[in-house]
């Protein structure tokens, strides 16, 4: 039991660090396609926004998918789409299809992380999937960080169309492990509760309200944070695109590196403490992010990041918990679903929430807003917890499928 896991969970977060990769080596190449292709920059915007629409509409789709047809076979389907759209902007000779190419990553993506998350979930129990979820989100998030320098360094050495056509070897290698990995999704549940009567139910659940609340938070700050920090820093303080990218690289950091350490502190002592201490996190740093010196802003800035990890860490145990307290046990595609489009969703709505507050209010007021509501969404998540919360992760013995 114990090499399947392994498997299972090595395979799973080896295809959402791929996908990870893949999504960002697009970032160092996007001026060479403009440059080649002669968009606007509200056109690059364009591109690179199909990911998460198409991201969010995979995931919806993905939560009946998983839990019918298997984890694998999504799985399979997602590595093949990633070789395809990686394919595509090698061969990609207009804007349209950049698009596409861009959109198909977005579908691959719901699918991979959707999938992935419900086998992790089908083969750990509840005490152990605080750690296990936040390894593979570290995973994921620490090739992210890669995936740029490694984009940069390999069009730089072979040229932009030549740097896809190699980096499509990745995704099309890795069918073979996947399609050996063991399914494990549970036989004899039958077919999967319909979306919309599902997810009805799942809100019904307090767990499921908390975890919402908590992962749309980290995901709406750092979205906020991500084009407005650069901005101040370079506006208030003239740092150069290294500095920036420093003070970045703390607080991503500590979030990503954090993660994992988080999610065993929630396996062993249950969720509601590092719900409450995350959201203190960021409260207490989110305001300093926009004052002094670039080195007590990358001080802030991974406070912020290390409350980011403490509050989103319970969020993927505790819907796969509310998963179960709704009488679905084994639909965990409807839970990795969930998770991914609160997420993608968080992450389209910050910069839209922050590009309105900073047309009325400075930096430092709307950060200082974002640390008033990061501390309100956790004390009101640590309440809405039962009480059995506070002492030990419920369900913490439940069987997990083979």
């Amino acid at each position: 039991m114990s090499a399947r896991r392994g498997r299972v969970f090595w395979t799973a977060t080896g295809l959402i660090g791929l996908d990870t990769i893949l999504f960002t080596m697009v970032v160092p190449a996007l001026p060479g396609f403009q440059d080649r292709h002669g968009f606007s920059d509200a056109v690059g915007a364009l591109i690179f926004a199909a990911f998460p629409v198409a991201q969010l509409l995979a995931a919806l789709g993905a939560a009946g998918l998983v839990d019918r047809a298997g984890r694998r076979p999504v799985m399979v389907m997602a590595v093949v789409m990633l070789t395809a759209a990686t394919l595509g902007f090698a061969l990609a000779d207009s804007p349209g299809l950049l698009a596409a190419a861009r959109a198909v990553q977005g579908l691959a993506a719901g699918l991979v992380w959707t999938a992935a998350l419900a086998a992790i979930s089908d083969v750990y129990p509840s005490s152990e999937l605080g750690l296990r979820i936040g390894l593979a989100e570290t995973a994921g998030g620490a090739l992210g960080l890669v995936g740029p320098l490694a984009g940069g360094l390999l069009i730089d050495a072979v040229g932009l169309d030549e740097a896809f056509l190699l980096a499509a070897i990745l995704p099309a290698l890795a069918v073979v492990p996947t399609l050996l990995v063991p399914e494990t999704r549970r036989p004899g549940h039958g077919a999967p509760p319909r979306l919309l009567p599902a997810l009805a139910r799942l809100g019904r659940v307090r767990e499921a309200r908390v975890a919402v609340a908590a992962l749309a938070l980290v995901a709406g700050t750092l979205a906020l944070l991500e084009p407005l920090l650069p901005l101040d820093l370079d506006e208030r303080l003239g740092l150069s695109s290294t500095a920036v990218g420093l003070v970045f690289a703390a607080g991503l950091l500590a979030h990503f590196t954090l993660l994992p350490v988080a999610g065993r502190w929630s396996d062993r002592r249950g969720r509601r403490g590092p719900l409450l201490v995350g959201g203190l996190l960021m409260a207490a740093g989110l305001p300093l992010v926009g004052v002094g010196p670039a080195w007590s802003v990358a001080i802030a800035f991974a406070v912020v990041g290390a409350g980011m990890a403490a509050l989103a860490a319970p969020t993927g145990p505790l819907m796969v918990e509310s998963v179960d307290r709704a009488g679905m046990a084994g639909s965990y595609g409807l839970s990795s679903a969930v998770l991914t489009v609160v997420f993608a969703a968080g992450y389209t709505a910050g910069p839209l929430l922050g590009a309105g507050a900073s047309a009325l209010l400075p930096f430092t007021a709307t950060v200082a807003l974002a640390a008033a509501l990061a501390l309100v969404v956790a004390v009101l998540a640590a309440r809405g917890l039962p009480p059995e919360q506070a002492d030990e992760p419920a369900l913490a013995t439940r069987p997990k499928g083979g």
